[in-house]
């Protein structure tokens, strides 16, 4: 048998906490390396999975508020979970490591060149920066810093090509922090900036005992599997093997593995992994997000790469060897929910109902639909019953499905991180599942004062965000078409009547001469109309006399278009009245409740 003495090993290993591995030299991408690829999603999935560990371990505050105290009023349609549960997701055994996989590193030159890792040691670098920027403690700054730079010396990483985003806005001390207007110049400084403003949109609202402790636990309990190879050949070699030898179990798998394993036996096993085939079928690209609903309705938990694991766990549970297959069983009929409330989306609306299911589709993030699944679930076992109880639900959706498009606008307009949004709407779910009423002036989907205040200075505010901007203006246009919409407001465009990039000399930018004031009359909502794509591209920098007319015509089909009239004229008053009577029409139309708690 061999053993490690037998021969001297042309690549090394050695496990080490992140302080440790940043704090051993100077990183450069290989060759082998793509520039910096990872998007928001992918930041976030890094950092919830961290979080997720350090929430069970001995690092976390133990003053961490639970959403146990829920106060949310009793919902008189509400109908209780399946099998009559309430359950909760077991409290999880304290972990104190968090293993962040394996890189591999050649020296080369003094420094050492990443041939894989590079796509997290950059997120890693980002993390800390903001972490480092965001704390008051000067031990703890001084720590994270020294990760990120040697001391009278270079930064630690360097990525390839001239972009500098990471090594002027994100790394030197203080600059991770700060809000910049203008954009980067290349997709990958793009993509760093908004790494850096998911992470500070996250991280923030923290107290900062729960951030300092995160970040003692991220220098000294996040390991790294550090593989340290001789020469680039072999560390070229690894990297290849690493990435293109054969296919990964992916989560999916992995998952239907797990419920397999819960059963009884065998027989049972089998009888499982028949309806999961069937839930294949039936969802076929939708199954993902759907076991990811699935996965909300049960824990009303954060979704993050280990979340069908931790389903897995609960279901073991709660359900148990017992009930596993009737419960997967039974997540035939709620994929067939599924179906039916994603194809809503998309088709012309016929109703009310339907009308106010098809604009859920302007807001797309994923939080809100484990709670749109929930409630639409009652209102489809509500139809195929009889009774005056059926009769009830039915129009309790009606109720439900108009207000939970209001109040996603509201979660938007009052600048609602990702994060927070997902803990509003699963702590949503939860009061659903037990029969209180998110929708009420004491639930989650409540407004206190001071949101309600942020949303209405966002209507009043330059909307400078293109997502935010697109979705207000197409959620506005819908509703002021009335009960159905018609199906084209789906895909209009935003117009910039003031344009975003005037011509030189042009009559705008003599009107508008403080660039300052021009910035701020044109992406406030009463310089935007919508408008369909082929007349928007048409008008692009015209003078506002060329697109008076086109714009005036276009009012039969587009309502935020109704003041503008032959008469009309664009002066910085006329964008501010038209603001202000536009946020006035939205605050109408939102009708959302202030909380009493």
């Amino acid at each position: 048998m061999l053993t490690a003495a037998s021969r001297v090993l042309p690549v090394s290993s050695v496990v080490a906490p992140i302080e440790q591995v940043f704090a051993r030299a100077v990183f450069v991408p290989a060759n082998v390396q793509r520039d910096y690829q990872w998007r928001t999603v992918h930041c976030l999935t890094l950092l919830n999975d961290i979080d997720r560990t350090f929430l069970v371990s001995s690092f976390a505050p133990p003053q961490l508020a639970s959403a146990s105290d829920d106060k949310a009023e009793a919902d008189p349609d509400a109908i209780l979970a399946e099998d009559g549960q309430t359950d909760v997701a077991p409290s999880a055994e304290p972990l104190d490591h968090y293993m962040l996989g394996a890189i591999v590193l050649c020296p080369e030159r003094g420094r050492y060149a990443i041939y894989d890792g590079l796509q997290r040691l950059t997120t890693l670098t980002i993390l800390i920066c903001v972490l480092r920027d965001l704390t008051d403690d000067p031990d703890i700054a001084a720590r994270l810093d020294a990760l990120v730079r040697v001391a009278e010396g270079p930064v630690r990483i360097t990525l390839h090509g001239r972009d500098t985003t990471l090594s002027t806005q994100i790394q030197p001390r203080g600059e991770s922090t700060k809000r910049r207007r203008i954009t980067p110049t290349t997709d990958m400084g793009q993509r760093i900036r908004f790494a850096a403003q998911a992470f500070r949109e996250k991280l923030k609202p923290w107290s900062t005992t729960r951030r300092d402790a995160f970040a003692r636990f991220l220098l000294e309990q996040v390991f790294i599997d550090v593989q340290e190879a001789k020469d680039g050949r072999l560390a070229r070699q690894m990297f290849v093997t690493t990435n293109t030898r054969g296919r990964s179990l992916d989560s999916i798998d992995l998952f239907k593995g797990q419920l397999s394993d819960i059963a009884l036996n065998d027989e049972t096993a089998l009888r499982i992994v028949g309806h999961w085939n069937g839930l294949r079928a039936t969802l076929g690209d939708r199954l993902t997000e759907f076991l990811h609903c699935v996965d909300a309705i049960e824990r009303c938990a954060p979704q993050n790469s280990d979340c069908l694991n931790a389903l897995s766990d609960h279901l073991a549970a709660t359900r148990g060897p017992e009930r596993i297959e009737a419960y997967v069983a039974g997540l035939a009929e709620r994929a067939a929910d599924y179906n039916a409330l994603i194809d809503l989306l998309s088709k012309p609306p016929s109703d009310g109902l339907s009308a106010d299911i098809w604009r859920l589709q302007f807001f797309r993030w994923f939080q809100w639909k484990p709670l749109a699944l929930y409630w639409f679930s009652d209102y489809r076992r509500a139809q195929a019953a009889r009774g005056p109880g059926a009769a009830r639900r039915v129009e309790a959706a009606r109720r439900r499905f108009a207000a939970l498009h209001r109040r996603c606008m509201g979660l938007l307009l009052a600048g609602f991180s990702a994060a927070d949004r997902e803990t509003i709407l699963f702590r949503a779910v939860a009061q659903a599942k037990v029969g209180h009423n998110p929708l009420s002036s004491v639930g989650a989907l409540s407004f206190k004062d001071v949101q309600f205040s942020r949303v209405h200075d966002a209507l009043r505010l330059p909307l400078t965000d293109i997502e935010t901007r697109s979705t207000v203006v197409r959620w506005l246009e819908s509703m002021l078409h009335g009960e159905v919409p018609p199906q084209y407001v789906r895909d209009c465009t935003v117009e910039h009547v003031l344009p975003r990039r005037p011509a030189a000399n042009s009559e705008w930018i003599t009107s508008f001469e403080n660039i300052d004031d021009r910035y701020f009359a044109c992406h406030t909502l009463g310089n935007l109309v919508a408008l369909d794509k082929v007349r928007n591209e048409k008008l692009r920098n015209a003078t506002f006399a060329d697109k008076l007319p086109v714009l005036a015509a276009a009012a039969a089909d587009f309502k935020l278009l109704a003041d503008i009239t032959p008469k009309s004229e664009w002066t910085a008053a006329t964008i501010a009245a038209r603001t202000q009577k536009i946020a006035e029409t939205a605050t109408t139309l939102l009708d959302l409740p202030l909380s009493t708690v």
